[in-house]
């Protein structure tokens, strides 16, 4: 079975104010994307990388990450300016050989090789299988102002995240119709959701953060700050 793993890194992170491109903001003194390619170059369940960058990135990639240093890595592309029309990007650079199609955001850096494989374990006889976290806390709908609406149920809600695992002919249709309808999402598994593919979704980790605002870096260092020696230390 041939795997392919899509490492979503276009990223500019203005809701961060860093002043660098999301993606090569450092957690340990490791720039984010780092640590998902090494998760995937681990897991022996993945065949081949494929990176998608912006135009800056892909620059700042080359001079990070000599070639051969991730055998797996076959290729970066450019990115699109929305997330899906990066994915869909990558997904036309894969092996045509590829079976499993894996989707990942680089400013997740927690992510472990397990995690992946278990992931494509779980994809079992369905369109895709995806990782959510139980909702935990009381949910408002509110207006733009702030003024509560309702309160919305939270049984059977969840928090989803990558890594996201889909069968590559389910995925490849689900890109192909949402361009052609004009149809927006903010992750992969809606896409095939749209077309009636089913979707599996597994228990998520509590660790697995994204890292979006400054108090998410901060907490992503200390999450890392055991994990970073380990990976990159003798590097």
């Amino acid at each position: 079975m041939f795997v392919s793993a899509i490492v979503v890194a276009g990223g500019l992170g203005a809701r961060m104010g860093s002043g660098v491109e999301k993606p090569f903001v450092e957690v340990c003194g490791v720039p984010m994307v780092l640590y998902s390619v090494q998760a995937f170059q681990s897991c022996e369940g993945v065949s081949e990388i494929v990176l998608v960058l912006s135009k800056g990135g892909r620059k700042r990639f080359e001079s990070l990450a000599p070639a051969g240093r991730f055998p797996k890595l076959t290729r970066t592309v450019l990115g699109g300016p929305r997330r899906q029309d990066s994915v869909f990007n990558g997904l036309h650079a894969c092996d045509e050989r590829v079976e499993i199609v894996v989707i990942h955001d680089a400013v997740r850096p927690m992510l472990r090789s397990e995690w992946v494989a278990s992931a494509i374990e779980g994809l079992g006889d369905c369109a895709g299988a995806i990782y959510g976290v139980p909702v935990t806390d009381t949910l408002k709908r509110a207006t733009a102002d702030g003024i509560v609406q309702q309160t919305v149920l939270r049984e059977n809600l969840y928090e989803v995240q990558t890594p996201q695992v889909f069968k590559k002919e389910w995925l490849l249709k689900a890109h192909e119709h949402a361009r052609a309808e004009g149809l927006v999402a903010t992750d992969d598994a809606a896409l095939v959701e749209a077309i009636g593919g089913k979707i599996r979704i597994l228990r998520g980790h509590p660790a697995n953060l994204k890292v979006t605002f400054q108090d998410d870096l901060a907490i992503a260092n200390a999450l890392l700050s055991a994990r970073s020696g380990e990976w990159f230390g003798s590097e």
